[in-house]
């Protein structure tokens, strides 16, 4: 019965241990779920000049100004939301939209996009600019 008890015992350990020490598939899924596809260059009027920013696998425009936002704090983003038109950037570095009638906008690639920065997915490669400027609407 001693013996029992430790061969019991041996096992259940043993079953921890292995337990413990498994793989599983899902969490290697969700490790690799940011998935590098490149850089972009990124110009924001009186901040930064071609600076290289590394991006995800279907990294949108304002994803990537969000993340930076997070890294540095002279980015000091603000977004607004709007039924039908999606998320707007309302102020970069303290300038507001509005003021002197301009407003942020963003070329990629020197051709400014008919989408919103919230839609517009990056790719290797891309040239970002955001530069304050009268509307053209």
């Amino acid at each position: 019965m001693k013996y029992y008890r430790i061969g019991l015992l041996v096992l259940v350990a043993l079953g921890l241990f292995i337990y413990t020490n498994r793989t599983i598939p899902i969490e290697k899924n969700i490790n690799q779920e940011v998935v590098q596809a490149g850089a972009t260059s990124l110009t924001i009027e009186n901040l930064y000049t071609g600076k290289t920013v590394l991006i995800s696998e279907n990294e949108t425009v304002l994803e990537m100004l969000e993340k930076l936002d997070l890294e540095d704090p002279q980015v000091r983003l603000s977004t607004k939301e709007y039924s039908g038109l999606g998320v707007l950037v309302e102020s970069i570095n303290g300038k507001k939209n509005g003021t002197d009638s301009k407003y942020w906008q963003y070329k990629v690639n020197d051709i400014m996009p008919q989408i919103g920065a919230d839609k517009y997915k990056l790719k290797n490669g891309d040239r970002v600019e955001w530069y304050f400027d009268q509307s053209l609407f």
